[in-house]
Order: structure tokens, then C-alpha cells, then sequence
């Protein structure tokens, strides 16, 4: 999709052709661009990375977490993790900009595990992967109306498996006449990123750095 030309319908142009629709829906999170710049504005796309680790055993596992229980440390830049059925530890953190991902997704998460668990240092990683999401100002989610007929949900800041499942509820009310809940999270106040489009990736790197470090001291 190249671009949409708002109205009843609204016609959507893609590389092979265009059609028409009676409601759009920007779906896209951190991967919308310049798509809609009225979207771009106020999500960012970020890039968050998970290790899983070898086997470790069901008493070692229940060492480093008690209760089988998922944890999420208060740290600005945040940590996550838990342990998986076959008790690996599942480790989520490190984040990077733009869409480019780290040669060694396996090596960049480990050290922040590492920090958390440094008895796991001989630990092998079996797997690493990464993806791409969408982040606000407010770490709350986006939501807006760009015509009578289109609208956007975006901006889960990490949440989106909880998050994006009540939102396409709410869109689909939405579409059926009811949008109650929908304009509830879309009169949320979602401050802009400053720089736009050209600076905010730097300007918030420098941030999370900041943060980074104070999340040290």
C-alpha cells in the first residue's frame, strides 16, 4: 500500500492497482513509515530481541524463578523473562532503532541476562530472534480517526499481545457504528516525539541511553 485517498469510499493505491473500500484500517504498528504521517508522528518503531537458553533442568529453573512465574523489572529500559515448559530460560531486553537488527541477536541479549543471572555464563543460547514494534511518548497505545471512515490502533509499547487483541475488538465496533470504546483510548493524551521524523530515532537512542545508565547507578 502506497497511500490512501480519504472519502466515501476511500480508495487505497497499491504497486498493482487500487480499489476501493468502504473503512481502512491502519494496522501496520512499527513498520506504518510515511504512510500516514499522522501516525509516524507518535510511534516509533524499536526493536526488541529474545534468547532462549539450553535446557536447564526443573530444579535449576526453579532456582532462578520461583512459582514458574513471568517477570518484568521496573527499569526504563525493561528486562523480561521467564521459563519455558522444557525449562529454558526465556530472556527478553536490548533494543535497537530503525530496522536494521544486530548481527548477533544472541550475543546482545545474553549480556543483559548475564547481569541479571551471571551463574548462567556457561549456559549455551540455542535461539535467538528479534522483531519489530511501535512505541509512544506515553507508552500508551494510539489511537485515532482520520476521517469518518478510517482509523488507526497502533503504539502498544511492548504489549501487543494483550493489547492488539482488544483493539480489534474495539475497531470492529467501531466499524458496526459503535465506538465507544474506541474514542475512549483516542482522547488519551499521546504527546508527539520532538524532532519528527528526520531526529527522533537519535533523539531517543540518547534518551535511552540516559535512562540506560541511570538504570545503573
Amino acid at each position: 500500500m502506497s497511500r490512501v485517498d480519504k472519502g466515501a469510499p476511500a480508495v487505497v493505491h497499491t504497486a498493482q492497482g487500487r480499489l476501493k473500500a468502504r473503512y481502512v484500517i491502519y494496522a501496520c504498528n512499527g513498520y506504518v513509515g510515511e504512510l500516514e504521517r499522522n501516525i509516524g508522528r507518535y510511534v516509533m518503531p524499536i526493536n526488541n530481541y529474545i534468547i532462549a537458553t539450553e535446557p536447564l533442568g526443573d530444579d535449576i529453573a526453579r532456582q532462578l524463578i520461583a512459582n514458574n512465574a513471568c517477570v518484568s523489572d521496573s527499569r526504563f529500559v525493561v528486562n523480561y523473562f521467564r521459563c519455558s515448559a522444557d525449562n529454558r530460560m526465556l530472556f527478553g531486553g536490548g533494543e535497537s532503532y530503525g530496522y536494521r537488527f544486530p548481527k548477533d541477536i544472541k550475543g546482545f541479549v545474553r549480556k543483559a541476562m548475564l547481569e541479571i543471572y551471571p551463574g548462567l555464563k556457561h549456559t549455551r543460547i540455542d535461539f535467538g530472534w528479534g522483531g519489530t514494534l511501535a512505541i509512544t511518548m506515553s507508552r500508551l497505545p494510539y489511537f485515532q480517526r482520520h476521517g469518518p471512515n478510517v482509523f488507526s490502533a497502533s503504539g502498544y509499547s511492548g504489549s501487543g499481545v494483550a493489547l492488539a487483541t482488544g483493539a480489534g475488538a474495539m475497531l470492529a465496533e467501531a466499524i458496526d457504528g459503535i465506538a465507544t470504546r474506541f474514542d475512549v483510548i483516542n482522547r488519551l493524551p499521546t504527546p508527539g516525539f520532538p524532532g519528527g521524523g528526520a531526529f527522533r530515532s537519535p533523539l531517543l537512542a540518547l534518551a535511552l541511553t540516559w535512562y540506560g545508565l541511570r538504570d545503573r547507578l
